[in-house]
């Protein structure tokens, strides 16, 4: 398991194993970039594999599992930010039929919180009468949006960093690749120390990319440029995922605010300190958040993305 932090995690899956205390079905819980399917391949390969514990790699059900064709498994993906009932009795097909080549027949849900009503209730009864080598194993990054009454039929695996953990991790990145430590600090107060999105934000330019965002908004809330000429670049070259790490630096800011002895700078930009300057500093952090999260909560919707990052930048400019 090269991913040191989620060692402890298959470490608790391979004791209840190892205990014969096998469960029905398994939440793996955890934010983008904690790793969730790495560790849920790893059960998976080790439930699959008739050799050994952990997979042995050779045999033809890890050759099957690996080639991602195995016929004892099967991933249900949600359709347009949805699951529906359909798709959970088309799984529930699979789910209760004789395994081929295994000892299990193993189903995964993706994104299982985005289950409707009629799904969840469609789950419940499954977990209520399971088959007996089935096994579910249900992902999200929000377990508290699942019923409460499919919660409790599950075993958790909660995938976090502790302290020790967390003081491993610039290390752990500077063994990775030919990154500065301010990259690194950077990328990990962006990704709030998920390491998995802290690697994709040094491997793909995304500090860099960030930094330029805040260039962008610093220039136009400075008048250096037009608010409506960065508005179309934002709306152009903005996801969703820019505008989250823009939304953890408001954090950051605030929290150095808030507690300036605790908080370690690891992002430094003449942007903080023109927030930091206003009189009423928290109350334009939470316009500064306020706008973000509708321009995040519009992103997919008809609503013209380039007119609330105008509209946001007019009221920010007003407040600075």
């Amino acid at each position: 398991m090269t991913y040191y932090w989620l060692k402890k995690h298959l470490e608790q899956w391979q004791e209840a194993i190892n205990a014969d205390r096998k469960p029905q079905a398994v939440i793996i819980n955890g934010a983008k970039g904690m790793g969730k399917k790495v560790l849920l391949q790893q059960i998976v390969a080790d439930l699959l594999c008739r050799q050994s514990t952990p997979a042995c790699g050779q045999c033809q059900n890890c050759r099957l599992h690996q080639q991602g064709f195995h016929p004892d498994v099967d991933f249900l993906h949600p359709d347009k930010e949805i699951i529906k009932v359909k798709m959970i009795r088309e799984l529930t097909t699979f789910f209760i039929s004789t395994p081929h080549c295994s000892d299990h027949k193993l189903a995964v849900i993706e994104d299982a919180h985005l289950m409707n009503t009629a799904a969840s209730n469609a789950l419940l009864k499954i977990l209520e009468e399971p088959p007996p080598r089935g096994l579910l194993f249900l992902l999200t990054d929000r377990k508290h949006k699942l019923m409460p009454t499919i919660r409790s039929r599950c075993i958790s695996l909660d995938l976090s960093l502790n302290h020790e953990e967390k003081a491993h991790l610039a290390d752990w990145l500077l063994r990775k690749g030919a990154f500065t430590a301010n990259q690194i600090g950077h990328a990990l107060t962006l990704a709030d120390w998920h390491p998995l999105t802290a690697v994709s934000l040094l491997e793909n330019e995304g500090v860099n990319n960030f930094f330029h965002q805040l260039d962008e908004i610093y220039a136009a809330l400075t008048a250096q440029q037009p608010i409506t000429e960065v508005a179309k670049k934002m709306a152009t070259e903005n996801n969703v995922e820019t505008w989250t790490f823009l939304n953890q630096y408001i954090n950051f800011i605030a929290k150095s605010v808030l507690h300036p002895e605790k908080t370690q700078n690891a992002i430094e930009h003449p942007l903080n300190q023109l927030v930091k300057k206003n009189p009423k500093v928290l109350h334009l952090i939470m316009k500064f958040t306020d706008q973000i999260h509708l321009v995040m909560l519009n992103f997919n919707t008809q609503v013209k993305k380039q007119l609330l990052i105008e509209s946001m930048l007019v009221d920010l400019k007003k407040a600075v």
